[in-house]
């Protein structure tokens, strides 16, 4: 091989120049045979080190060779400018011709860089492809999560997700997002344990958890135009919603469920219900079991158990009731029944007022299961039976000085009375005279003066609706307003409120407090908070809040 050595000026680094490349240094060192021109500088003392200069251009854009004419491909400059409008602009920095453009060097503040960046654009500075291929991030050298090519699906666990994300966490807990006080998970493979006895479930789809005070677990709503349910659960394997509550309160009363319903509407008609429950068995052929609208159970050994509890407050003048029943049959023709229970019906205080009969079931050793059904009439009355020693042929009863306290009697209404005698075959029977408000005479007729038992049964006017008459004005079904009931199904006794007497408030005969005396979570039949719920004691609301409340103090 044939060595050239170029003596060069002092200010210059020496050279060797062989037959295929050529070396730049200062200690005669011969250059690297796979580089066609190898600088070294090494050998130059540690104050004096230099490098390469390459030639200086002020670039106007990436997309415009000049101001080099024709520059070749991979033809290397630095450029000095600033210049350009986005995406074409440029930035002082190394350039490469790349055949079409000038392209920067990913170096300095043009590259993505470990430590952060600045300066970027975000119409056109981006981390990912420009093709279609998927962009994976990994850590310890294994998949963590891709962004797909073609359909900008992010994956987690998964290579190929259905979703704009979707994470698969095999058999572990997927994603958990909290803040300081809430939080929760989807895709929760942790198990799940509460109540008494223990209960377990395998994990959830949604797990949410707020031990915080002030936090709800989960909230949904629906508001402007929207059209569906808030919150919709569906199974066909088992119960849709399930709630549990394990209270060791001393204070509160929280139910297990709780429903309310506001309505600001005057206009609005129909059923207005807080809470439904409708059971469907249709056409369903056999009849091995129950269909239930609804179903309520209360299991206390040694407190007061109630398995539904119903209250009305209104100031309807016909109808408000503590609880509505009906039933029909299937097909027709209709056997339709209706039993309006604890409440106003048609203007008056009933107990029960339905159609059919009321009747007693006993349960008989010899005779079979029988039904006793009760005698009824036309108008309310009070009965009561008993006897009395006839002596010479007179007796006199004193009234129960209770049943004088409740019934009215006047020359309109008097206690009437009906005797028999007892072992007294020559009886010749019996008169009531001097009927007063507190007892009656029963004297033998035609001077008979026989000794001996007679029995006797009075009937007496209740003053409890007192003034509502023969016959009174019954209702129809619940659902039947007056402006649909039909003339033919007037009565002609039309009672009204102001007519027919009313017992005062249980509260208001014996004076107690009734506040007080409502049970927590019951609703205030009486005083200051009449209408509202008793959430507390000494606190009162319309509703019961959402927030478990204090104990006033």
């Amino acid at each position: 091989m044939r060595t050239l050595h170029i003596l060069l000026p002092a200010m210059l680094l020496p050279g060797i120049v062989m037959g295929q490349n050529i070396g730049i240094n200062v200690n005669g060192a011969v250059p690297a045979a796979s580089a066609l021109l190898d600088i070294d500088a090494s050998a130059l003392g540690a104050a004096n080190k230099k490098g390469l200069l390459v030639p200086r251009i002020a670039l106007t854009a990436t997309n415009v060779a000049a101001p080099v004419v024709a520059p070749a491909t991979s033809l290397l400059i630095y450029n000095t400018a600033t210049a350009g409008v986005a995406p074409n602009n440029v930035v002082p920095g190394y350039y490469y011709w790349n055949g079409a453009a000038w392209v920067a060097f990913v170096a300095g503040v043009q590259g993505w860089t470990i430590l952060g960046n600045a300066g970027t654009v975000a119409a056109t500075n981006f981390l990912g492809t420009t093709d279609n291929v998927d962009l994976v991030v990994r850590t310890n050298n294994l998949e963590r999560f891709r962004t797909m090519g073609a359909t900008g699906r992010i994956g987690w666990g998964t290579t190929a997700p259905i979703a704009p994300l979707e994470v698969s966490s095999g058999a572990t807990d997927a994603i958990y997002g909290h803040s300081i006080n809430v939080g929760g998970w989807l895709g929760r493979e942790t198990n799940i344990t509460f109540g008494v006895p223990l209960q377990n479930v395998l994990g959830a789809g949604l797990y949410a958890n707020n031990p915080t005070a002030g936090y709800t677990s989960a909230y949904a709503q629906s508001t402007g135009a929207a059209t569906v349910a808030a919150n919709i659960n569906y199974s066909d394997v088992w119960i849709a919603q399930y709630n549990y509550v394990q209270n060791a309160s001393a204070v509160n009363n929280p139910s297990a469920t709780y429903s309310q319903l506001n309505v600001t509407n005057g206009t609005l008609g129909g059923l207005q219900a807080a809470h439904r429950g409708y059971s469907n068995r249709g056409t369903v052929a056999g009849n091995v079991g129950w269909t239930l609208g609804g179903q309520y159970t209360a299991v206390s050994q040694f407190q007061d158990a109630i398995g539904v509890w119903g209250t009305a407050i209104s100031n309807s003048a016909l109808e408000r009731t503590g609880g509505y029943f009906e039933s029909d049959q299937y097909t027709l023709p209709a056997n339709y029944l209706y039993a309006w229970v604890g409440g106003v019906v048609a203007g008056v205080n009933r107990k029960i007022t339905g159609l059919g009969t009321v009747a007693e079931i006993i349960p008989t050793q010899n005779h079979g299961r029988i039904t006793m059904i009760c005698p009824e009439s036309p108008e309310y009355w009070y009965q009561d039976y008993g006897s009395v020693q006839l002596v010479n042929g007179t007796a006199h009863v004193e009234l129960d000085p209770i049943l004088v306290d409740i019934i009215l009697v006047n020359d309109e209404n008097p206690v009437r009375v009906f005797c028999t005698p007892v072992d007294m075959p020559n009886f010749n029977g019996v008169t009531v005279t001097n009927r007063t408000a507190t007892g009656f005479d029963l004297v033998e007729l035609n001077g008979g003066g026989h000794s001996g038992t007679l029995d006797y049964q009075l009937t007496a006017k209740p003053k409890t609706n007192f003034g509502e008459g023969r016959f009174p004005q019954a209702p129809g079904p619940a659902w039947l307003k007056p402006e649909f009931e039909p003339a033919s199904a007037k009565a002609a006794n039309q009672p009204t409120t102001r007519s027919i007497f009313h017992w005062p408030a249980d509260w208001e005969v014996y004076g107690y407090d009734v506040e007080k005396a409502t049970p927590i979570g019951a609703t205030v039949m009486g005083g200051e908070h009449k209408g509202m719920v008793k959430v507390a004691e000494g606190v009162f609301q319309p509703g019961i809040p959402a927030t478990r409340p204090s104990e006033h103090k």
